[in-house]
């Protein structure tokens, strides 16, 4: 019996997820007010309807009979998904409360001082004088509650802070923004995956960022890391199970940016879902397993893959260290120009290689600085 699912967006983050489905034989019906969106290729079925309204959503998913509804890489589109899937009995991960908590980034900054997990001062800014008093320089402005790296900068001097501001609030949806004190270091994520409250995969992996004035969009990736010691990783897991076990194991997947800081690693946030820069591809090419298949396993009930590659788990340390470094690179352009994918050669030594978009088509506005129009794996070197 065929069953169909719900994929909120069809963005090139969605379209992993998609294909993935695809081939898994489910019935896909996307959801995007985007036209030609890539995911929207391997779509079964595509509704121009927004993401983000709960009333459209609903009707699109009971007048298809949807058995799950899911997405990947959006924060936006999470809120919606367990949202909807809990209005509707569906199977999800997380809930709605707890994806709220970490959808604010003012309120996770809050929760994580509480519990004493690697705090960073912070400010919530609704209104200018709310930024009154702030004296630590530099500082990081955002939006509470943007995603993309959207209006995000650093504030080097007082008489640019509230510029600042004026730019982040306008792209919140809640019009706060917030400032936290800046984290020099380099940056790691953590791709995680519980299931049944175990933990099914907790893997680093080193963020190689812009500086400004595209402050934090990512270069590319590198599993495993290369720019931290052995001590700093072991420093970054055990951040990482103290936050697990305050949280309570929440079953799904979970994705955490830290800053090795000289002080120790620092939060610099935590999303309840995979990320959108395609890192279960290199996961999957460096560590041989797909966390992207695993979570669709888990999600849908059926047995989780055995035998996965685990740096917290019972694998020897000499064999991880012993696993090849590869990275995952992005090629980037801005918005608005024209896609000519002669300008954009992969490497000879690439093992995975994918555009966004084809000859002539205009590169569409993401972060608003440099956005992605293809990428690539390869051995690190």
């Amino acid at each position: 019996m065929s069953r169909s699912i719900l994929v909120l967006g069809t963005n090139a983050g969605q379209a992993d997820l998609i294909r993935h489905l695809r081939a898994r034989h489910w019935r896909v019906i996307g959801c995007s007010p985007v036209p030609d969106e890539v995911g929207q290729r391997f779509c079964d079925v595509v509704e121009a309807v927004d993401i983000a309204d709960l009333e459209a959503l609903e009707a699109v998913a009971r007048r298809h009979a949807v058995d799950l509804i899911l997405s990947v890489a959006s924060d936006v589109a999470m809120r919606s998904v367990v949202a909807l899937s809990e209005r509707l009995g569906l199977p999800h991960f997380h809930d709605s409360a707890f994806v709220a908590l970490l959808d604010d980034k003012a309120a996770m900054r809050a929760f994580l001082a509480e519990h004493e997990l690697g705090a960073v001062p912070f400010r919530r800014v609704r209104r200018l004088e709310e930024a009154e008093g702030w004296r630590q320089f530099p500082c990081v402005v955002k939006p509470v509650d943007a995603q993309g790296q959207r209006g995000v900068e650093r504030v080097d001097e007082p008489g640019a802070l509230a510029a600042a501001l004026v730019r982040a609030m306008a792209v919140s949806r809640s019009g706060c923004a917030i400032i936290e004190a800046f984290l020099d270091g380099v940056e790691l994520s953590c791709n995680l995956l519980i299931a049944g409250g175990e933990v099914r995969l907790q893997l680093l992996s080193e963020r190689l960022v812009h500086q400004a004035p595209a402050m934090g969009v990512p270069r590319g990736h590198l599993v495993p890391p290369v720019g931290v010691s052995q001590a700093e990783q072991e420093a970054a897991h055990d951040l990482v199970g103290r936050i697990l076990r305050v949280m309570g194991h929440p079953d799904g997947a979970l994705y955490v940016q830290m800053i090795v800081t000289s002080d120790g690693p620092r939060i610099v946030e935590i999303a309840p879902r995979l990320d959108g820069c395609h890192m279960w591809r290199l996961i999957a090419l460096a560590q041989g397993v797909d966390l992207l298949d695993m979570m669709v396993t888990c999600l849908t009930g059926e047995a989780p893959a055995s035998g996965v590659p685990n740096e917290i788990g019972e694998e020897p340390e000499a064999d991880r260290q012993g696993c090849p470094v590869m990275e995952l690179m992005f090629q980037r352009a801005p918005p608005g120009t024209i896609f000519d994918s002669g300008n954009f050669p992969p490497p000879d030594d690439a093992i995975y290689h994918e555009f966004r978009y084809g000859d002539g088509e205009r590169i569409r506005a993401v972060n608003g600085s440099l956005d992605v129009v293809g990428y690539y794996v390869r051995p690190w070197s």
